[in-house]
């Protein structure tokens, strides 16, 4: 069997450490193991590298991914399923098992079945937003990265007292990344792309808890109303300069947690077995604890931030 690997969309933490598992797994079984760089535009161009578990394992203690990724909408191309189908015949690849986050395992697994590929997804992004799974690949690292800078922001904010911080989080318009570190971290307020608040309301309590604890954190996921400009407006409501902490795309690379390498390991056998097994189509998910496989295209539903913790967090009631 040869398998070709994808990464498709953002990366995150976890993707080198399935590769290398996948990998080891393949050369102990005397199967094939490729990858194509750049994403599908890469694989289009037939950017086509061999993987080897020697190539691997420096990169399995590294964020990112050692197989470049790409978000061009390339498939959307006249023929581009024609194409590939010949470079998968060229290269004599059986099947393809694909990084994405919900964009790509909405979009991609239904052509590449329609076109006749095997195709196994896996789920992979900080936003943990993907239908149907528990926990997507990267997003255990991404709360822990975000954790360290807010646990040093919280050891200054308890050493000099009376100051207010705002830490942005990645997610883009999806809350959950947001909504589990500021749980974790006990903010005094978390803001979210899902459910509107009244500028009133969070003046209020970040006022309230700054004479109650001495200071304010506030969490706020990047796409919510207002990013760019709360960290102005609450100084303006409060009278007090706000430390504005934007951790930007650094939670996206950061070194895979012991969660995610464990939840890697498990996805790649996953995917490995199923595609011995003749599987056509699937998605590796994580469901009560455990990953499996889903042997079907993703559900269409999207995931909504917990709205009861949200208000927790929020004291709404």
């Amino acid at each position: 069997m040869k398998t070709l690997f994808v990464v498709s969309g953002g990366d995150a933490p976890g993707i080198n450490n399935v590769l290398g598992n996948y990998v080891r797994l393949a050369s102990q079984n005397g199967d094939t193991v490729l990858g194509a760089q750049g994403g599908f535009p890469g694989l289009l161009d037939n950017q086509i590298v061999p993987l080897t578990y020697d190539t691997l394992i420096p990169w399995m203690g590294r964020g990112g991914s050692l197989l470049a990724s790409s978000r061009d909408p390339v498939l959307n191309q006249t023929e581009a399923g024609e194409r590939i189908r010949a470079i998968l015949r060229e290269n004599e690849v059986d099947n393809i098992v694909l990084f994405g986050g919900n964009g790509t395992l909405r979009y991609i697994p239904p052509l590449l079945r329609n076109w006749g590929i095997p195709c196994i997804g896996l789920p992979t992004t900080i936003d943990n937003d993907v239908p149907g799974t528990e926990m997507t690949l990267g997003f255990d690292s991404a709360c822990n990265f975000t954790y360290h800078a807010i646990d040093g922001a919280m050891a200054t904010a308890h050493a000099l007292r009376g100051r207010i911080f705002l830490v942005e989080t990645l997610g883009g318009t999806c809350g959950n990344l947001a909504l589990a570190v500021a749980h974790g971290a006990d903010a005094h307020a978390v803001i979210l792309p899902e459910y509107e608040y009244e500028d009133s309301w969070l003046s209020e309590r970040v006022s309230a808890v700054l004479k109650r604890d001495g200071y304010a954190l506030v969490v706020i996921c990047e796409g919510s109303r207002g990013a760019r400009t709360l960290a102005d407006d609450i100084a303006k409501w409060t009278g007090i300069r706000v430390r504005d902490v934007r951790l930007g795309h650094a939670q996206r690379g950061g070194i895979a947690s012991h969660r995610d390498r464990v939840l890697a390991a498990h996805m790649a056998r996953t995917a490995y077995t199923a595609l011995k097994n003749g599987v056509q189509t699937g998605i590796t998910v994580v469901q009560s604890g455990k990953v499996t496989l889903y042997e079907s295209l993703l559900p269409q539903a999207a995931i909504m931030p917990d709205q009861a913790l949200y208000q927790e967090i929020n004291n709404i009631s």
